[in-house]
């Protein structure tokens, strides 16, 4: 898997409007587990696979003076992030990996990321990067849907030409101590929303049914939270 070829999925969903849907899609999960961040007036954040930019905008508000980065692999990504930023908030976007992070050692209080890690090229890679750019003492949270006991999105990979890490949990919890994370807890996060009404349902490539759908749900999206030790 090439960063090019993510790339290129990414800008086709930027263009078509995709990149704002997962506001709609995500958007319970990620207020929950940004509601639960102890970010300080003055922190600096690293949002991972930022998309068009609206968590990196929900982030950037959680404290005065806080600012938040947002980084994606898809040029059509972070020029929509642009396009919908605004000089009132504090948050910023770039072009780039996460296998080669253009930041500082130590320059993050946080580093988070919704619904993107999976897709690193270089998974071990991508974590001490992460691990290198956050602050002694800084916290990562990280929120991923496709994940191994979440039976519903093992085809992902399959319907998106994408070799994902479709990883365990234990798996996960293991890669960040690996790169050098301690506590390291794994929990599910459910949209509050629920799983709707079956008669609105509307069947497709990743819920060919009712069932697979309402399954997904009750999984729950699963955080990763860990820490940079002093």
């Amino acid at each position: 898997m090439s960063h090019e070829k993510i790339a290129n999925l990414f800008d086709d969903w930027a263009k078509s409007g995709r990149g704002e849907r997962m506001q709609i899609g995500h958007g319970d999960v990620v207020e929950q587990v940004v509601a639960d961040l102890d970010v300080r007036p003055g922190h600096q954040i690293l949002d991972l696979g930022c998309g068009v930019g609206w968590a990196t905008r929900i982030l950037a508000q959680k404290a005065p003076g806080a600012q938040a980065i947002g980084i994606d692999v898809a040029p059509e990504m972070i020029a929509k992030a642009e396009e919908l930023s605004s000089y009132t908030i504090r948050a910023r976007y770039e072009v780039g990996t996460f296998e080669h992070l253009d930041f500082p050692d130590e320059k993050f209080d946080h580093v988070f990321s919704m619904e993107a890690l999976y897709y690193a090229t270089d998974l071990p890679q991508a974590l001490r990067e992460i691990h290198r750019v956050t602050k002694t003492g800084g916290e990562v949270n990280v929120v991923i849907d496709c994940y191994a006991e979440r039976e519903s999105t093992h085809a992902w990979g399959h319907t998106l030409g994408l070799d994902l890490h479709v990883l365990s949990e234990a798996d996960w919890k293991q890669a960040f101590e690996h790169a050098g994370f301690t506590h390291v807890e794994l929990t599910r996060v459910k949209d509050r929303r629920g799983a709707g009404v079956e008669g609105d349902f509307q069947a497709s490539e990743h819920f060919p049914s009712w069932e697979e759908h309402v399954a997904y749900h009750e999984a729950g999206s699963l955080r990763i939270r860990a820490k940079k030790p002093f």
